[in-house]
Parts: C-alpha cells; structure tokens; sequence
C-alpha cells in the first residue's frame, strides 16, 4: 500500500490475533504487528505511541491537579477536555453556569502536537483557577464564525437590554426579600449605572466607565469584578481593557469609636432642635431620635434592624433582664436572619438613663430604606460626629472590656464568629487595647493582691483565736486535775 493510500487510512478500525487496536494496552505499541506487514502497520503502532502519550501525559496532569486533560479526538488530532462556562447561548445541566466540552483546536496527533496540547491545557486550567477565562474566537471554533455572522444579520442590544437580561439571570440564584433586592441595587445595579445604557456594549464604553473611578480605590476594585461578571453574561471579551485598570482592594479607614462618655453626650444631641425645614409627615419629634439613639447605642443593632425589634416582648414585665428581639417577618427579612438569643445591654443602667421602656418609636413612613437613610442624615445633620454604625462597633469593644466570650458576642451582634472578630479587631486600636489590657489584666491582678491580703489577715485572726481557746482549755484541764486530788 502507498504512502498516499495510508493518509487516508484509520487505524482505530485495526484488529490483530482477535484484539481490536483500541482494546490494546497502548504501552505495548511497539509490540503491535497488525494483519497487514506494511505501512499500515506503522500507522496502528503511532496511533497507539500517540495515546499512549495521551494517557501519561493526562496522568501528570492528574498529579499536577490540572483538571483540563488531553482526548484523541480523531486518529489524527489531540483536542482537550474540560468543563468550563457555558458558552454564549448555551446552559448546563440543571441551569448550572458550566458545562463539559471538548475542544478541537487544531493540535496534531503527533509529539510536536502533544507537547503544545498539555502546555494549552494548563493554560486554560489556570485561567478557569484565576477566574480570567473567556471564549475567544480561538476556542469558539465554527462557532464563533456562527456568532459572527449572526452579529452581522442582527443589530447590537443597548447596555439598557443586557442589563434587564442580566437581572434576570440574577434573580435565578437570589431569593427576592429584601436582603436580595439589597444585594442586586448596591452590589450589582450600582456600578452598573456607570455604564452609558443608550449605547451597544464596547471597550471604549467599559473604558469610560472605568474612568469614572479614582485609581487604588474601592469603587475602581468593585467596578472591575462587577463589570467582568456583566462581560461574561453578555459573552463579550472585554477582559483586556477591565485587567488593565484593575487595582487591589484598599484598606479600610479606621473608624473613631465614641467613648461611652461621647454617647451619653450624643443622647442630648440627637434630640436637638434643627433649624432645616421637615415636612409635617416626615417629621419625627425629640424625644422619638434619643429613643432610637439609645437603643442603637445600648443594644448595638444595625440601623434597620430598629424596624424588626418586638416591642411588644421589650415591653413586658417579664422582660426582667431588658433582652431585645428581633422579628424578621417586620422587614421582610434582616442581614443576617433571627438571632439565636435575645440581645442584652452590656450597660443594663442605660435602659433606665435613655428611658428605653418608654418606647416612642415613630410611625412607619415610606420604604425601610428610606427610613433608615433618616437615620444617618439626622446623625450628620446634628454633627454628632460619627455615624450610626459607629454606636453598633462601640457595643462590640465594650463586650471585650467586660470580657465577654468571642462566640457569645458574636450571637448577640448576629455574626460567624470568623466575621465578627475580622470586623472589629479593625477598630480596637492602640489606646483601646491598652486601656482593656488595664481593666482585664492589671485590675484582676490588683483585686487578686487585695483579696490574698484580706484572706491572710483572716487566717491571722483565726490562728491568734484557735491559740486563745488552746489556753483556756488548757486552764481548764489543769482545774480539773487539781480538783481531783
């Protein structure tokens, strides 16, 4: 047979001694003579080297924890195999967001194709890693000449259409409570809105949008991985220009704690009078702020979380330790649900000072995000000088002073334990430690001192009274003996 007759030949239809080629154990390739002892036959046995190769490349790939692999997918190229995101119009099993494909780029099976086909595979596999994967036109194959020229016949959506589209897809995985509608309008909706929604999506589009954010900020970084997500969704490869201006997430600012003294300051300054004009309806009266004020501060709730309090259960007389109580079903939901237990005043004297059991809490008017936002406006507008939360992060430093348990002020607050010491270790700087290094530390040790000294004295007392009635029992044995004479 001629070398032109064998390039057309396929080897995996090869039998020898009753055993089909691909029943052969692929390492033995070399013994592999075929029915027919010509050039046939050296077709089978490099069919066979080459998968062989496959399976140890694969094998190493394996122990690497690469999880793309090489396929023969004919006897004449190497493709690869691997479960990556759905391509563009397409949905896994179930809606899942992934799916397996085998792609064919091209990669012959012979060495030269082996060795570039694993030096893909673990480039693809790092990129799905790093969460960087898109499909090119590369990867796409007939596909993409498919997608183009259905680009071509149909015009381009607005950003205002990719965004509705992109919403809709967002309320698949998400409940739609509040927390979920929260999620969507600050996470999602939010740096969104930067793009130009009356226009196609583009790179000088995503690039004017980037623009808009200062470099090292946080706003540039929640842009950027928000604006890879939407790129994703619209299976528009914008990677380039998004890496280009992306920036690690900035540290926090250090918050400044009020000191208990700045509270109760802060009580006489809520209630203020203010000289901006409110509206009747929206007007809330003096003593409705410092209520709300004073069950900020001595219960460390989150702003909302005022809405969802059981006033009723606060209320009772049998409420005999002031505990608070949370009622998602009031708010559609909190952050983080129903606490596991009530939530106590680490000052129980602030209940009585702030007049908590009074409860003047306003009516109800508008959204709760509306009547939250009243909240931190009037904090700014009475210059108390800090913010809402700040009274939440001085609840959880002053469960430190008192030595409260880690997990147990984590079930007050409504966190993971992991969650509440991440977040406020943050604000207890280096005067706050010190100052509970003396209040744990120094204080125990001058109390222990005190209480050894008093304890020795004590003894001291009763040593010199246990010698006292010695003597007198004594006196009164030798009476007792003379008497008897």
């Amino acid at each position: 047979m001629s070398s032109q007759e064998t390039s057309g030949y396929d080897p995996r239809k090869a039998e020898w001694d009753g055993t089909s080629i691909d029943r052969w154990e692929a390492s033995k390739w070399k013994q592999w003579k075929g029915k027919l002892r010509d050039e046939c036959a050296k077709v089978e046995r490099e069919y066979l080297r080459v998968k062989h190769g496959v399976g140890q490349a694969n094998t190493a790939l394996s122990l690497d924890k690469v999880k793309v692999k090489l396929k023969l997918t004919s006897y004449k190229s190497i493709g690869l195999q691997g479960t990556f995101p759905c391509k563009p119009g397409d949905v896994g099993k179930n809606g899942s967001p992934n799916k397996q494909y085998t792609l064919s780029l091209g990669f012959a099976a012979n060495d030269v194709g082996l060795k570039t086909a694993i030096a893909k595979a673990r480039e693809l596999d790092l990129l799905l890693i790093t969460r960087q994967f898109q499909w090119t036109s590369e990867l796409l194959g007939k596909q993409a000449q498919k997608l183009a020229l259905a680009g071509v016949n149909q015009p381009k959506k607005l950003i205002r259409e990719l965004v509705g589209e992109y919403e809709q897809g967002f309320w698949k995985t998400h409940e739609q409570n509040r927390q979920g509608i929260r999620t969507w309008e600050s996470h999602y909706l939010r740096h969104l809105k930067k793009l130009n929604w009356d226009v196609p999506l583009s790179l000088p589009v995503l690039e004017q949008a980037l623009e808009k954010t200062k470099p090292n900020s946080s706003s540039r970084f929640f842009l950027v991985w928000q604006l890879k997500k939407f790129c994703d969704f619209c299976g528009f490869d914008g990677a380039k220009i998004i890496n280009s201006y992306a920036t690690p997430l900035p540290n926090p600012s250090l918050r400044q704690v009020p000191t208990d003294e700045e509270i109760i300051q802060g009580f006489q300054q809520i209630g203020s009078p203010l000289s901006i004009y409110t509206s009747k309806e929206n007007a809330i009266a003096p003593e409705q702020w410092q209520w709300m004020y004073g069950m900020l501060a001595t219960y460390g709730l989150r702003p909302h979380e005022l809405f969802a309090i059981d006033l009723q259960g606060f209320a009772s007389a049998k409420n005999g330790f002031h505990l608070v109580s949370l009622n998602p079903s009031l708010t559609g939901g909190t952050k983080t649900g129903e606490r596991t237990c009530g939530i106590p005043p680490l000052h129980p004297h602030w209940v009585e000072l702030f007049d908590l059991k009074n409860i003047t809490m306003p009516e109800p008017s508008g959204s709760l995000s509306n009547q939250t936002a009243k909240i931190h406006i009037r904090f700014r507008n009475t210059n108390i000088g800090f913010r809402p939360y700040d009274l939440r992060h001085a609840y959880a430093i002053r469960g430190h002073r008192l030595r409260v348990p880690i997990k147990t002020m984590a079930d007050y607050m409504g966190h993971t334990v992991q969650e509440h010491t991440k977040t406020y270790q943050r604000w207890m700087n280096e005067d706050v430690n010190l100052e509970i290094y003396r209040e744990v530390v120094i204080h125990r040790q001058g109390t222990t001192k005190e209480a050894l000294k008093e304890r020795i004295r004590e003894l001291e007392a009763e040593n010199l009274a246990l010698k006292a009635e010695n003597e007198t029992l004594k006196g009164i044995l030798i009476r007792h003996q003379l008497s008897g004479i």
